[in-house]
């Protein structure tokens, strides 16, 4: 029995119970009327018309929820598409912007059919304590517990669904369910369904062989048989009827091959010859038993019918090496390989047959390398194989199926190969919700261009709904939420007009540089006249310290913007640090002709020292404290200005009223030590240097200043402690490593002096390239 089924290229992956709930709750869905919620065409009137009336709020609700429609809409078309963890995915989103209980619903048949059960039934029974009386609530629950395995369970909503409405497919899915509990007293009410059945549908062939198969699902292997026989006995020419007997009777024999059970599949292969089953069925029957002419036969037709499984193929391979025909086999388990891809585990990995038979092709013909790489395959595969048995035998062990009675044999054989990927996989909670899919060729080709159609018009309609929903959120000053809903208005619709220039306007009032880079970039490419979107972007790329990118990007702007109070600095700025001086102090000096508030002109006063022109840094300074006599770090940044410009006294001077006004100023004390140090008043420096690192510790230069003092003094002993700290808190400063090589080399440390000098060494070689590179980089 295992032997048959593990070899044959039959999957094994999905109840086909749970299969048909599933399949039945597509149908059902699709079937579905629309709720009121989701008429797309009034809400995009309902959003064109905000729009047009100018109200933010009202703006803002609107496309909110036609957001939530078109999610949904897109949502239902996934589900058509197959794409079940996106559907959810979408039906997750629209409930963040309108909360229903038909969407809840939507949500929960999304998340049956993407594996969510448990998700999906806790929606679905929300909804029923609810009291809704939506008919999908039955569906959902009845669905969703098959997919578990808890038949008992379903067989409530299954019975209300078909006293609903007792169609076939409803009428079926209650039987099946019922016979899969594998209770005796629902296999009669199975029985009453089935010749209820009977009378909506008419006694046929095709509805016996739908019985059987059912029988069959649920393990009674004798039910079904007689199931079969009545389909052929009504009309021998019922399609599947022949294949599903003989492999009943294959199964009642413990798959041992009959010629009774070989000749009803033969039946049906002579009356549906392009039938895909029953012509490989036949092919492998025959080569277990070595009638290799007859399997190829059959085998042949089935790569025929359907090129895309490798079953054939490994079996016509594994026949012509049987037969000593390594030309004709080689091809063949290539072939079977290939199409196999990454699905190795398909019929518990018989696919390792075809490595071992090629690893026995490439030795005997001289190719070991390959040969080895084939033989290894097989055995990490027969590794996998037996894991599997193991954990099947277990499962069987738990669930009392190694009996060896029927119900150990269900499920072998499927209806058809159409179940072997239906499992659901698990969703993905990081699914990309505009990620566009491939239309399934399941469709027809007028499906396909509806869906396409569909598709388009839901991506626009998402586009501008986000566009609009980003601007009522600008407009109201929320520019973080803002940007996040331009930026998925630029997901769905990267073609909507202004849509470049939206972005990167909110990006740039969020503060989000780089974003705002990205967008307004494309948005001055479109619109390159527009000095609003040019003199944003130019500061975007001062902002990210992209410096010659932004001075680049001002230049056309000329006087009017060397005026404007955001740009002018930026642009001189941009110049001073690209190493332009000149132009720097020509934007600089055209940006302070206008009025400038006091902090606004100690920033000039910084980059005029910047710039190396100390007389107009001072100036500016002054002016700054002209307007505002305590404006904090005004004296300091003078005395920077001095400091430069070796006007030591001045500087000195300025560093004092800093402190006078702000006494704990770290920078203006170190300062004042530095040009302490300039005018060779050391015990002074010593003693403003030791107050800066008593309040500040982590001052680095400090650190060094005093170490540096101390190891002139030739103090190297205590200097140590210093230049370690100092190295320690600025580690990439150079000089600060040679000065610490020197202290240690005076107390005889030599391999830590070394050290030392190796790390100098390579700073400093690191610090000369960097030069080297600005320099080639420089206009």
């Amino acid at each position: 029995m295992q032997r048959c089924s593990r070899q044959s290229g039959i999957h094994l992956r999905v109840s086909r119970a749970a299969l048909a709930a599933s399949l039945w709750l597509i149908a059902a869905a699709a079937q579905q009327p629309a709720h009121p919620a989701d008429d797309l065409g009034k809400r995009i009137a309902a959003a064109g018309a905000a729009r047009d009336a100018g109200d933010p709020s009202v703006i803002a609700v609107s496309n909110q929820r036609l957001i939530a429609t078109a999610m949904r809409r897109l949502a239902a078309l996934r589900m058509v598409e197959g794409a079940y963890a996106q559907a959810a995915a979408l039906d997750r989103t629209s409930l963040g912007y309108e909360d229903t209980a038909a969407a809840r619903l939507d949500l929960a048949m999304a998340e049956a059919q993407a594996g969510q059960l448990d998700d999906s039934l806790t929606l679905a029974r929300q909804a029923q304590a609810a009291g809704s009386g939506d008919p999908r609530i039955d569906r959902i629950l009845a669905s969703a517990l098959v997919q578990k395995g808890q038949f008992a369970d379903a067989v409530a909503p299954f019975t209300r669904i078909a006293h609903a409405e007792p169609t076939i497919e409803n009428l079926y899915a209650l039987a099946n369910c019922l016979l899969e509990t594998r209770r005796p007293e629902d296999k009669v009410r199975a029985q009453a369904v089935f010749a209820q059945l009977a009378q909506v549908a008419g006694d046929s062939g095709s509805l016996h062989v739908l019985m059987g198969r059912a029988y069959r699902d649920a393990g009674d292997m004798p039910s079904a048989l007689h199931e079969f026989e009545r389909a052929v006995q009504i009309d021998t020419r019922t399609p599947h009827a022949h294949y599903f007997l003989g492999l009943a009777q294959l199964a009642l024999n413990e798959w041992k091959p009959t010629p009774q059970a070989e000749a009803e599949i033969a039946k049906e292969a002579e009356y549906f010859p392009r039938d895909y089953l029953a012509n490989y069925m036949l092919g492998f029957l025959f080569s277990e038993e070595r009638r290799y002419d007859e399997a190829n036969r059959y085998l042949e037709a089935a790569a025929r019918i359907d090129s895309s499984a490798p079953e054939p193929f490994l079996f016509l391979g594994l026949n012509a090496y049987a037969q000593q025909d390594a030309g004709r086999a080689e091809p063949m388990l290539r072939k079977a390989v290939e199409l196999t891809g990454n699905d190795e585990s398909r019929s518990n990995y018989q696919i390792r047959r075809a490595y071992v038979e090629l690893g026995r092709i490439l030795t005997n013909s001289g190719r070991k390398d390959e040969a080895e790489v084939f033989l290894a395959k097989a055995r990490d595969l027969q590794n996998k194989t037996m894991q599997q048995s193991q954990q099947s035998i277990a499962t069987m062990a738990a669930e009392g199926g190694l009996a060896g009675g029927s119900g150990a044999l269900a499920g072998i054989v499927p209806l058809s190969r159409s179940q072997d990927h239906a499992a659901a996989a698990p969703l993905d909670q990081g699914v990309d919700l505009a990620a566009r899919i491939d239309i399934p060729a399941k469709l027809d080709p007028q499906q396909r261009k509806d869906a396409g159609t569909q598709e388009t018009l839901l991506r626009a309609t998402l586009g501008l709904a986000y566009n609009d929903l980003a601007t009522s959120e600008a407009v109201r000053g929320d520019f973080p939420r803002a940007l996040r809903d331009y930026q998925q208005a630029e997901r769905w619709d990267t073609t909507l007009p202004g849509l470049a220039k939206n972005l990167g306007l909110c990006a740039f009032r969020a503060g989000d540089y780089p974003e705002a880079i990205s967008s307004l970039a494309v948005a001055l490419a479109q619109l390159p006249g527009n000095a609003a979107v040019r003199g944003m972007l130019g500061i975007a790329y001062f902002e990210t310290n992209q410096f010659a990118a932004a001075a680049q990007t001002f230049a056309p702007l000329g006087s009017q913007g060397m005026a404007d109070s955001e740009i002018g600095y930026a642009w001189a700025s941009s110049l001073a640090h690209t190493g332009d001086m000149k132009q720097a102090a020509q934007v600089l000096s055209a940006f302070q002709l206008q009025p400038r508030p006091a902090d606004t002109l100690l920033l000039i006063g910084q980059l005029w020292t910047e710039i190396g022109d100390y007389a107009r840094a001072v100036s500016a300074c002054e002016q700054a404290l002209a307007s505002d006599a305590s404006l904090p770090r005004a004296h300091y940044y003078a005395g920077l200005a001095y400091l430069r410009w070796e006007h030591w006294s001045e500087a000195s001077n300025e560093f004092q009223a800093e402190l006078a006004i702000h006494p704990d100023e770290a920078d203006a004390q170190y300062h004042l030590g530095y040009v302490a140090m300039q005018q060779a008043r050391t015990d002074d420096a010593s003693k403003l240097f030791r107050q800066v690192i008593a309040a500040h510790p982590e001052y680095a230069n400090a650190q060094y200043q005093l170490g540096k003092i101390l190891l002139d003094r030739g103090q190297a002993a205590d200097a140590v402690g210093y230049l370690e700290a100092a190295a320690r808190l600025s580690p990439q400063t150079d000089y600060i490593h040679y000065q610490l090589q020197a202290a240690y080399r005076k107390q005889d440390r030599i391999a830590e002096a070394d050290r030392e000098l190796d790390v100098y060494k390579q700073l400093k070689a690191k610090s000369r390239e960097r030069d080297a590179q600005a320099i080639r980089a420089a206009p």
